[in-house]
């Protein structure tokens, strides 16, 4: 059977000369079914005794490939952990740096309030007490709840210790009392105020193991290393010539100095 070429192509219509359409490619002349060998009729897509493909004419344009789309469930999830600590940090560093400080006829019963309830009983009216002694029953206060890991009572009272210290006259301010001030301040992130403490100490008493050791709980605290490292160098270095000299401040910390070396010598 001899099939004639037609005069337009049947796919876009063109003027049809030869065996395929000069405009779109499309096969003009005689062709079988690939799939069952039937005679196709020119332009034909697709056989119409199988429904083969007849290969000819314009093809479908490709569907595009879509690559999988990873899951980002577990980024979400990272990203709403981070903006809760973020925001848990902010919050904590607001309320330490602006406590409801209690007045000072009631501070004994400010770290109760703090953390829900009383953990120590009822507290002496400080008011009535000098600056250093309202100083010391606070620091011994804030101690006693690092201990036990009270950190609500820590950030209440401590600005009510520094500003006893603040009210204190010169000749209260000794080495041992202003150490205690310097970690006071450093133990809530005030490490400026700690490190120009020890700088004091060490301008009146240069090489004082107390102001090294504040410079290493500084930088221990404050994330660096180099400073920390340096500190418990120079406190070592200085050590046995320092301890033997009679320094109140000594032998009032006699058991941390010595717990410190160790720590420092890495025993």
């Amino acid at each position: 059977m001899v099939t004639s070429t037609p005069a337009t192509c049947p796919n876009c219509g063109a003027p049809a000369s030869g065996n395929f359409c000069a405009s779109c490619g499309t096969p003009l002349g005689a062709r079988n079914c690939s799939a069952c060998g039937s005679a196709l009729t020119p332009g034909a897509k697709f056989c119409h005794r199988c429904g083969a493909p007849a290969g000819g004419g314009l093809r479908p344009a490709p569907v595009p490939f879509a690559a999988p789309q990873p899951d980002r469930t577990p980024w979400i999830i990272a990203g709403v952990l981070v903006v809760v600590t973020l925001a848990a940090v902010v919050y904590a560093a607001s309320r330490r740096n602006a406590p409801q400080a209690p007045l000072m006829a009631n501070a004994g019963n400010a770290g109760a309030a703090a953390s829900g309830g009383s953990t120590l009983g009822p507290a002496p009216d400080i008011s009535n007490m000098t600056p250093l002694e309202q100083f010391d029953r606070l620091d011994t206060r804030i101690s006693e709840a690092m201990q036990r890991g009270d950190t609500n009572t820590v950030i209440t009272f401590t600005p009510m210790a520094l500003g006893a210290y603040a009210n204190l006259p010169s000749t209260d301010r000794t080495i041992d009392v202003r150490y205690r001030t310097a970690i006071l301040a450093a133990q809530v992130g005030m490490f400026a105020q700690a490190r120009a403490l020890a700088d004091t100490i060490m301008t009146e008493s240069p090489d004082n193991l107390l102001g090294y050791y504040v410079r290493a709980m500084v930088g221990t605290f404050s994330g660096d290393s180099a400073a920390a490292k340096a500190a418990r160098s120079a406190f070592l270095a200085h050590y046995d010539q320092e301890i033997g000299k009679t320094r109140v401040e000594y032998a009032k910390n006699k058991d941390l100095l010595d717990q410190f070396r160790t720590v420092a010598q890495g025993k």
